[in-house]
């Protein structure tokens, strides 16, 4: 074998040598991996995909569902996080376990009287720490009292409207209780009567605000409500409101309504000489009037009121007063002979 020849045999050994050790360090023919895919606890919910064979460097999602009753909490083995969504890139065989966990009930129901309308009866799972809502109502003739049971996360176990946080498995009841009902007698005296609810007996549930309304007649005015009326929103007003907490009687009363102007003369003289301002705003003159005694005008436009009163004996006094819709708003008095009283007031 000549020289050459074995430096080629040598040569070609080499070459084969590096190509082996190439073919053995990087295995070409292996191009995939595995995706191993599992839930914990079995059975309580589902990976898509689910596993298999994948090209090596491929990126994979992987979404996490749970079954009813469970919630996702997070991922084991290749992957890690909380959300129900993670991507894989399969660079060698990889092991994943989507881990769930029990949702915490709620279980609702209610006693006779009315319900619950938020989030209903029954049983509903809520993923652990949720704040849900809750919502009674009262069916007619009934009020809602409180909620009971497992109450120890509600907000407020005596509002209809409230929350509860659920923490753990909870059971809770809507206490419902029937109104108590009361009687309202309603009467009045002369010169009126009452409209709203109007006069007779009338029943009512406890806590019921009534709108009351009474109506004077022409010549009257109203005075007050009288009776059982501490519960009153006010009883020196025609229209108001009453909240029927125990039986009770009541009665719009009623006085005669006073002229729009009086003038009143008073005093110990004998007989005057009058003047003044009469029913249409013009002035007038009466002689010989005997004393004590009254004008009243119904309506008066003017805004000027004005009287006097001389004395026409040899002693005595006058005392003239003006009256404005029962309230006097002026007023004068003289004595001795031949003297005049004389007072006026001038209408904003």
């Amino acid at each position: 074998m000549t020289r050459r020849r074995l430096a080629r045999i040598i040569v070609g050994c080499t070459v084969a040598i590096i190509l082996l050790i190439v073919l053995v360090s990087f295995k070409p023919w292996e191009r995939t991996h595995t995706l191993s895919v599992s839930v914990s606890p079995s059975g309580v919910g589902s990976v898509f995909p689910s596993g298999g064979e994948y090209e090596s460097g491929a990126q994979v999602t992987l979404l996490a569902s749970p079954a009813r009753g469970y919630t996702f909490d997070h991922w084991q083995g290749s992957a890690s996080g909380t959300s129900s969504t993670v991507t894989i890139s399969m660079n060698s065989d990889q092991e994943v376990t989507a881990v769930f966990v029990p949702q915490n009930r709620l279980t609702t129901g209610s006693t006779v009287g009315g319900g619950v309308t938020a989030p209903g009866e029954g049983t509903f799972s809520y993923d652990a720490g949720t704040v849900v809502d809750l919502a009674a109502r009262a069916e007619e003739g009934y009020r809602f009292v409180d909620w009971t049971g497992n109450v120890g996360t509600v907000a407020d176990i005596n509002a209809a409207t409230t929350s509860i946080t659920m923490d753990r498995n909870h059971s809770i009841s809507a206490n419902f209780e029937r109104i108590p009902e009361y009687e309202l007698t309603i009467c009045s005296t002369k010169g009126g009567s009452v409209t709203t609810p109007g006069e007779g007996t009338f029943t009512f549930y406890d806590g019921e605000v009534v709108s009351l309304e009474a109506i004077a007649e022409t010549g009257y005015r109203f005075v007050a409500w009288t009776g059982d009326v501490d519960t009153i929103a006010n009883p020196d007003t025609a229209s108001t409101t009453i909240i029927t907490d125990s039986d009770r009687s009541i009665t719009a009363t009623f006085e005669p309504r006073p002229p729009a102007v009086e003038y009143k003369i008073t005093g110990t003289a004998s007989s005057v000489s009058v003047t003044l301002t009469n029913a249409t705003g013009g002035m007038e003159q009466f002689t010989s009037v005997r004393v004590p005694h009254t004008y009243t005008f119904e309506t008066f436009p003017d805004r000027f009121l004005y009287i006097s009163a001389q004395n026409m004996g040899p002693s005595g006094s006058v005392t003239v007063t003006i009256y404005l819709h029962g309230r006097a708003v002026a007023t004068a008095t003289s004595s001795g002979a031949y003297v005049i009283a004389s007072a006026d007031y001038y209408r904003p």
